[in-house]
């Protein structure tokens, strides 16, 4: 009999990537509100439309028998979080309490909650960074995900539910959604690039990331599924590689053969936003096994051939 999975957000860019890659191993519920997402149903999956903010709705779901929930709904925009902080308190913190107690309630014993390598901050005289290193989120967006951190481990310590964190770093692939301009630094620039001959820039190009194909970060979640034996612990899912944004226009340039042609204006940049950091993946490595697989010029030519198929 297959194992229960709940995947909250599972209509989201990560989460229907990961649904499709398990489903024949898995029997998966998706708890999702049903708002942003480009996909709306995935064949042979229960959909369950909830809102992970009220708790008094949640807890009344029936279901038993859950092996394990993978946490992956929230507001995952830096800039949006400063314009309307309040999604940040509700959409992150909230529901990863609610989340966290509906285990409780249910029995589940194991949580997969996903997080961002911003809540390191800008970290003096360091690039690479390891899970160890102090956090000093500089965005709402980063804080809501730093204390949400706080708050499963401590419950999770309460209740004796054992957890996991993946902090992940810049995602990108097929299935972003290009008509958004406030999240996912790749596809922003891919779909201002093949639209314009003219961009303009927020901050420097000096600014740098680790950017990791979606198939690497779904790699990342079902060997944490699957694994046994490293109950409690955080995981830096990158690269450990850095891409300058000088680097990745560049590259995404040559993509639509603009690399002469495209002007590159600047701006300020983003509040809240970092000079870089890029991750030390050798925790992931040792534990899980994780090796990331897709180059980055291999990961942007994969997302550009998708976009001319799905975007128009």
């Amino acid at each position: 009999m297959k194992k229960k999975i709940i995947i909250t957000g599972g209509l989201g860019f990560i989460g229907s990537k990961l649904i499709k890659k398990l489903k024949k191993q898995y029997q998966i519920i998706v708890f999702d509100n049903l708002y942003t997402n480009l996909v709306k149903k995935i064949d042979g999956i229960k959909i369950i439309k909830c809102d992970l903010t009220n708790y008094k709705s949640l807890k009344k779901i029936k279901i038993k028998n859950i092996y394990c929930v993978v946490h992956l709904a929230g507001q995952s925009s830096g800039p949006k979080s400063f314009k309307i902080p309040e999604l940040d308190l509700k959409l992150n913190l909230l529901s990863t309490i609610n989340v966290v107690n509906f285990c409780k309630l249910k029995k589940i014993k194991k949580i997969i909650f996903s997080s961002t390598f911003t809540v390191y901050g800008d970290v003096k005289n360091k690039e690479k960074i390891s899970e160890n290193e102090k956090c000093d989120p500089k965005s709402f967006y980063a804080i809501s995900k730093y204390v949400s951190e706080k708050y499963l481990i401590q419950l999770c310590s309460k209740y004796k539910i054992c957890w996991n964190i993946l902090r992940f770093f810049n995602v990108y692939g097929p299935g972003q959604d290009l008509s958004r301009t406030d999240q996912g630094i790749v596809s922003i620039f891919l779909n201002l690039i093949r639209n314009n001959n003219k961009i303009a820039i927020q901050g420097s190009l000096n600014r740098f990331r680790d950017l990791i194909y979606i198939d690497d970060v779904i790699n990342s979640i079902i060997l944490l599924i699957r694994d046994t034996k490293h109950k409690n612990e955080i995981y830096n899912i990158g690269t450990g590689k850095k891409t300058t944004i000088k680097n990745l226009i560049t590259k995404i340039s040559k993509l639509y053969n603009k690399r002469k042609s495209l002007k590159i204006s600047f701006s300020k940049p983003t509040p809240g936003d970092l000079l870089g950091s890029y991750a030390n993946i050798e925790k992931a490595k040792k534990h899980l096994g994780f090796v990331p697989s897709i180059k980055l010029d291999k990961g942007l030519r994969l997302f550009k051939d998708w976009a001319e198929n799905n975007f128009y």
